[in-house]
């Protein structure tokens, strides 16, 4: 399985995409912002799309969803209804559309992707319903742990202790398991438990 890093959006606000790929179908997670290189990408490679998954739901992270299902309409997409006052048409919605989802990630302990399974990480603290997909030493952690970093909690539903306990589950993971965050370059869990400045291990 290969992933893929496409960082949507521009200078002054971006967000990670990736792409999990296996022989002509891929799986896409957090497609932030309406972005072209993010259809050419697909398009170019001549990918399908069956799956689109949402780490949470804030706004920069799935700002590119309606023009990926607009290309896919069959493409099921898996997000946490706890975080349903970011997808409410609202003050906390700036897409001004309600996607529609179709699996709620909240009621999954696991979840099939390319043939492998995944377990699903709550991780509530940036978002009510910030999850985490971990498999073979990897996963992706949305905007709960970043590189030295951790995500922000003055948002709507944010809570510091709350992040710090989704973050000591994180550091239960083998050392060597990558992170793959919603901004920045990977790390790892030994890293952040060596070197983060707001929690170690």
């Amino acid at each position: 399985m290969e992933i893929v890093k496409l960082t949507l959006g521009n200078y002054q606000m971006s967000s990670n995409c990736y792409l999990l790929i296996k022989d002509n179908e891929a799986v896409v997670i957090d497609p932030g912002f309406d972005d072209s290189r993010l259809y050419d990408y697909l398009k170019n490679r001549n990918l399908k799309v069956n799956k689109i998954i949402l780490t949470h739901g804030h706004f920069d992270h799935w700002g590119g969803l309606k023009g990926l299902r607009n290309i896919y309409p069959d493409a099921l997409l898996y997000a946490s209804t706890l975080d349903h006052l970011w997808y409410e048409v609202g003050v906390n919605n700036y897409h001004h559309y309600e996607p529609k989802i179709d699996v709620d990630l909240n009621e999954l302990k696991t979840i099939e992707l390319l043939g492998n399974t995944f377990k699903i990480f709550k991780l509530p603290g940036h978002s009510a319903g910030s999850i985490g997909l971990y498999f073979n030493k990897t996963i992706f952690s949305g905007d709960v742990l970043f590189e030295n970093s951790i995500g922000r909690t003055d948002l709507l539903q944010g809570d510091l202790n709350t992040l710090f306990n989704s973050i000591k589950q994180l550091y239960t993971l083998d050392n060597e398991t990558i992170i793959y965050s919603g901004h920045g370059r990977p790390t790892t869990v030994l890293n952040e438990k060596i070197n983060n400045p707001f929690i170690k291990g």
